[in-house]
């Protein structure tokens, strides 16, 4: 089971390792989820498929996690899950995404039935909202939606969590090339992470697939921008290079992770899902969760323990 830390030195240590690290499961995926799951007689699964595979998960993986992000919609009802180990704390998400079938997310809004009243009945520790991050969209929109789901969080008395997932501007598919896809990555920190989050979540800075020798400098870089905690997820990470990219990012200043898909997103086709958590997914997390403490602890013995920066990333912790 899971231990935390409870001395008041941080408000995000209700969120964290008892090392102050974070080991956090994303299991909020919504029609992103439904379609890794095999078709079932040509058609798509039904609703208590993603339930159960999101309870399965909750039983198997939340012992090890230091928090677990859920959604409204598919894994919790009027009450914390029973699945959810008591030690790990609760996020919700606080997010509608717009997402057209068969494609990623395109914008967000927040979730009008995730009120005050709703995460005091399910016992949130934590809110969370995804921000999509174009550069020729509206910063004042974006903030106008942060500032809310700020103000929410605030109210409920819980913490708040942003996320920023980046796509290229002017309605453009693709990236011109890998380095102005790492430059939006920075550009979206320096923007979402100053909003007054409790914790930033951003996609592995300088990741290109199979290759991470830019992460460790691009996250040195994240660090310096932003004034408080932050973990990368990892959507858009081959999972055979997650482990490396997750080192490399915590040697460069972050705190830690938040992922779903390197961690369970192979099991979801298995005709056994909850015996392919165990028998894979298990080993993974423990992996993920020693990878920050080791890489933490090394760098706090280098002398480096602030990420290199006064007052940045875990200079705030």
């Amino acid at each position: 089971m899971t231990t935390h830390d409870t001395r008041p030195t941080s408000p995000t240590r209700r969120l964290a390792l008892a090392d102050g690290g974070f080991a956090m499961v994303a299991l909020d995926q919504r029609e992103s989820l439904r379609r890794m799951f095999p078709a079932v007689h040509g058609a798509e699964v039904d609703d208590d498929t993603l339930r159960r595979f999101k309870r399965d998960a909750l039983e198997v993986l939340s012992p090890l996690a230091s928090a677990v992000l859920l959604d409204r919609l598919y894994a919790i009802d009027d009450a914390r899950p029973a699945e959810l180990d008591d030690a790990a704390a609760l996020i919700v998400a606080a997010d509608v995404l717009n997402q057209p079938a068969g494609e990623p997310v395109f914008d967000t809004s927040l979730d009008p039935e995730v009120t005050v009243e709703y995460l005091h009945q399910v016992g949130a520790d934590a809110l969370k909202l995804l921000v999509i991050w174009r550069a020729s969209d509206s910063a004042d929109e974006r903030a106008a939606l942060v500032d809310s789901f700020l103000a929410l969080s605030r109210e409920a008395g819980v913490l708040s969590l942003v996320e920023g997932i980046v796509r290229p501007s002017d309605g453009r598919e693709h990236w011109a090339d890998h380095a102005e896809r790492h430059e939006a990555i920075l550009a979206a920190a320096a923007e979402l992470g100053t909003t007054g989050t409790d914790l930033y979540k951003a996609e592995v800075p300088g990741y290109i697939p199979g290759d991470v020798s830019k992460v460790r400098e691009h996250s040195e870089r994240l660090t310096a921008l932003v004034p408080v905690p932050w973990v990368v997820l990892s959507n858009g990470v081959a999972q055979a290079d997650f482990a490396d990219a997750l080192r490399e990012a915590v040697a460069g200043g972050a705190s830690g992770f938040l992922a779903g898909r390197a961690i369970w997103s192979d099991t979801v086709a298995e005709d056994d899902p909850a015996s392919a958590l165990r028998s894979r997914s298990v080993a993974r997390l423990d992996a993920l969760g020693g990878i920050v403490s080791e890489t933490r602890g090394n760098r706090a013995a280098s002398g480096n323990g602030q990420g290199g920066t006064p007052g940045g990333g875990e200079g705030a912790q």
